[in-house]
């Protein structure tokens, strides 16, 4: 029985058993230091890709900044701005927001009332086109001062003009609250506001 291999064999069998050596000693020694190395070099990669991303969003920031201030100066510009999209739609929500306004700022909302109203277009518009209202009403001095500066301090910006105020004081209401002092005053104004270019469009 021959227990050895024949000379002839012996290199092919050493140079095999050397490679198993190698490989043995590789996945015992060096293995997982590999893979490790392998894991922290993606790792690496995508840390200095992430970085990169923050480079540029930094890079960046000024231009999206002035970006943002110019919208914030848009839409502020355009609040300003009566919402609606003509002239008879922008006239009843002039009237509707002084209706709203009487409604939250009259201690009575009867002693306070709005008499008649008259739209009055814009005879030559130019860039933005001028939504007028003419409005008659009766009201107590507080109140009407209370309701005006509700009206020329809110957004959009509405204005009060051609201010006129007579006294009143009907026999009927002699008595009531309202008609001790200045009494029940008859109160004539124009409100107006504008449209914006595009609504006008």
């Amino acid at each position: 029985m021959q227990l050895l291999p024949e000379l002839k064999n012996n290199r092919p069998l050493a140079i095999g058993l050397l490679l198993i050596a190698l490989v043995a000693v590789y996945l015992v020694g060096f293995h997982w230091f590999v893979t490790r190395h392998l894991e922290l070099s993606d790792q690496i990669a995508s840390l200095e890709e992430r970085a990169a991303r923050f480079k540029a969003a930094v890079a960046r920031r000024p231009q999206l900044e002035a970006q943002l201030e110019s919208l914030e100066a848009e839409r502020l510009d355009s609040a300003l701005f009566l919402p609606e999209s003509s002239f008879n739609v922008g006239a009843a929500g002039l009237t509707r927001r002084l209706r709203d306004i009487i409604q939250r700022e009259a201690d009575d909302a009867d002693l306070c009332s709005i008499v008649s109203t008259t739209n009055r277009p814009d005879s030559e518009p130019e860039r933005f086109e001028q939504v007028t209202v003419n409005v008659r009403m009766n009201c107590p001095l507080p109140d009407m001062v209370r309701i005006l500066y509700q009206l020329e301090n809110s957004v959009p910006l509405i204005f009060v003009d051609n201010l006129i105020v007579n006294q009143r004081i009907p026999a009927d209401r002699a008595g009531r609250r309202g008609s001790s002092g200045y009494g029940q005053l008859d109160i004539r104004f124009d409100m107006y506001g504008f449209l914006t270019e595009q609504a006008r469009g």
